[in-house]
């Protein structure tokens, strides 16, 4: 449970605590409930008071998503930003990827079942599901520098030798880059959405063409051919595709798990806060180790030891544990993600709203289309927007007919994305352009 921002640590026990610094440094950065009675009884004898505050967690992640169970679907344009041939990852990778941060955010990963006993009923299930729709390639002599002006935010824009986003509001977008950094080793960087609660002011994007994910070229995926060596020495971290799963929650909201507190020297955080009542409270930053011994905060009741007091939860991805020992969001976390999905990042989903997708109709003929696209909506109060596969918006038709005719002749072949948004839906599809 924490509290200020990011904070960035450096190799060493040196930490630089930014109060508005999204980098995460060297430490890079996953459900149906697993919650069986057995180990609930277990619990409850060696922690009186453990059913009650695994049922208040519950009730609290509530508040954040009324629509828990649904798959959450979100596309993904991934920008390879290229100096030299090695940073030009091959799709292979950036495939491995999506399936990584695909199994966490379902909770299908493999290694879950490492998740110490003590905290299987608190493991969450965030239900969301990326989609991979393109990915960008652009050569560049440019490098991209932490420096003291703030992140390196010229990866995301053409003009300063990056890649221009595509509509930010409607895609996720991933930019893998070389990052230079003279003070250690810089993973990666995502900014919040503007406006929660657990963040403090000024913690998003300084403008919406730069909200989204950057990545060091190195840290994707678990099949990269290109090593990360510690700058310490001591041989490359044991990276598996994780800093994207760290980086992609701090994008929907979520915060270090020990708050992001210490100060410049790295003084412990006990005192700050994640905003999550099921986080345990975690006076360090697990400096990419697999401790279960650890326990940073002895949490007191009336000046006497908590019998309810956990150790750390570093098998939790919003950790700097070392990657291969990460392997859970907690409910809370599961729930506040889909609640930022369904409100500031809300025109990143195909619908919501309580809208069952069975109950509306979005039909479009022919698909692939030559000349004219006919295009049947819900209903005729919402907008239709066609953008291209470079993001570019083709055309915008507000209030416009149940049945709508588009001509795209003089459209350039390809595929084509046609989002509608109305009070109570947003659908997206695609079409192909022959």
């Amino acid at each position: 449970m924490k509290r200020i921002l990011l904070s960035a640590l450096l190799l060493g026990t040196l930490s630089l605590a930014m109060a508005q610094d999204p980098a995460d440094y060297v430490m890079g950065t996953t459900g149906v409930i697993n919650d069986a009675k057995f180990v609930e009884d277990v619990l409850e004898n060696k922690y009186p008071g453990f059913k009650e505050a695994v049922q208040t967690s519950f009730d609290n992640a509530h508040q954040f998503s009324t629509k828990s169970g649904q798959v959450h679907e979100v596309n993904v344009v991934v920008h390879v930003v290229y100096s030299a041939p090695e940073i030009n990852l091959p799709d292979s990778v950036i495939y491995n990827q999506m399936d990584i941060l695909n199994a966490d955010y379902n909770r299908t990963n493999a290694d879950s079942m490492n998740l110490r006993t003590i905290f299987q009923p608190i493991a969450g299930n965030p239900h969301i599901h990326f989609n991979l729709v393109s990915i960008e390639r652009v050569s560049t002599t440019a490098t991209f520098a932490l420096g003291f002006a703030g992140m390196p935010d010229e990866v995301k824009q053409s003009a300063e030798g990056g890649s221009d986003a595509w509509d930010t509001e409607h895609f996720l977008n991933i930019w893998v880059c070389k990052l230079e950094n003279s003070f250690g080793a810089l993973f990666g960087y995502a900014y919040p959405p503007a406006g929660l609660s657990n963040w403090p002011s000024g913690s998003n994007a300084p403008s919406p063409e730069l909200d989204g994910v950057v990545l060091d070229y190195r840290t994707v995926g678990n099949n990269n051919p290109n090593p990360y060596p510690n700058p310490q020495g001591g041989g490359n971290f044991d990276l598996v595709g994780r800093t994207a799963v760290h980086e992609v929650g701090h994008y929907l909201g979520l915060r270090h798990i020990w708050g992001d507190g210490g100060g410049l020297f790295g003084g412990e955080s006990c005192g700050d806060d994640d905003g999550m009542n099921d986080t345990p409270n975690q006076g360090y930053q697990s400096e990419f180790n697999c401790d279960t011994t650890l326990n940073t905060c002895i949490d007191s009741v009336g000046g006497q030891p908590d019998p309810n007091d956990l150790p750390d939860l570093i098998e939790n991805h919003m950790d700097y544990s070392a990657e291969t020992c990460k392997n859970m969001f907690t409910v809370e976390q599961a729930m506040h993600m889909r609640g930022v999905l369904e409100n500031e990042r809300v025109g990143l989903l195909d619908d919501l709203a309580g809208v069952e997708e069975s109950s509306v109709e979005f039909g479009l003929y022919p698909n692939p289309a030559r000349e004219i696209i006919n295009v049947y909506l819900p209903d005729s109060r919402g907008d239709l927007m066609i953008y291209d596969a470079f993001g570019r918006l083709m055309l915008k038709v507000s209030q416009s007919n149940e049945l709508t005719r588009i001509d795209c002749s003089n459209w350039s072949k390809g595929i084509y994305y046609i989002s509608y948004h109305s009070e109570n839906v947003v659908m997206n599809k695609t079409f192909v352009k022959e």
